[in-house]
């Protein structure tokens, strides 16, 4: 009797007094936003019963909070919260919008102003989509990361993969579409 007590108190304990908080910072130190999320856990595992997001989602989610180009959507995995990391540029500045994987709530946003001129033209290169239908068609898997980069003058889209055997990484010239690399483990 005296363990069913002990048993129902302490669960108690852990659905109402469990709970997470993430804290973003800019680069110069100052908070720029403050999220408490729910850190609800059932027979020792979290965030399991909802399916996630796909990049893409996430991608739009972020979208709606600032216009501009993606540079890279990351699949993060912290104290067992999945989240997107989701890295926009435009003229006025660079932001990191972080969107939960199952939820699609907007946890917070980093902003960081940008001094220089805008040098990234999208005139001439494909998008984000445009990339991961490339490499789809090269490897079939779930996408968890694509970063938009410039390496030796040439910008290209760096796309990660999870696929049934492993992980794939597939380089793509983000002016031509061109696969420039592909390395799977």
């Amino acid at each position: 009797m005296n363990r069913k007590i002990l048993t129902s108190v302490v669960t108690i304990g852990i659905l109402l007094g469990g709970g997470a908080t993430i804290m973003a910072t800019s680069i110069d130190g100052a908070e720029s936003s403050l999220v408490k999320k729910e850190n609800i856990e059932v027979n020792g595992e979290k965030n399991t019963t909802k399916q996630i997001l796909t990049a893409s989602e996430a991608k739009e989610i972020a979208l709606s909070e600032h216009d501009g180009r993606i540079d890279s959507i990351e699949l993060e995995y912290d104290d067992g919260y999945s989240y997107y990391e989701v890295e926009i540029e435009n003229k006025a500045a660079e932001y990191d919008v972080y969107v939960d994987a199952y939820t699609g709530e907007v946890l917070g946003v980093e902003t960081d102003d940008i001094n220089d001129d805008y040098t990234h033209s999208t005139q001439d290169m494909i998008t984000s989509e445009e990339a991961i239908e490339i490499a789809l068609k090269q490897v079939e898997g779930k996408v968890v990361e694509i970063e938009f980069d410039e390496d030796d003058g040439r910008f290209e889209y760096e796309i990660e993969l999870k696929t049934d055997k492993g992980e794939a990484e597939i380089t793509i010239d983000a002016i031509t579409g061109e696969v420039r690399e592909l390395e799977i483990d």
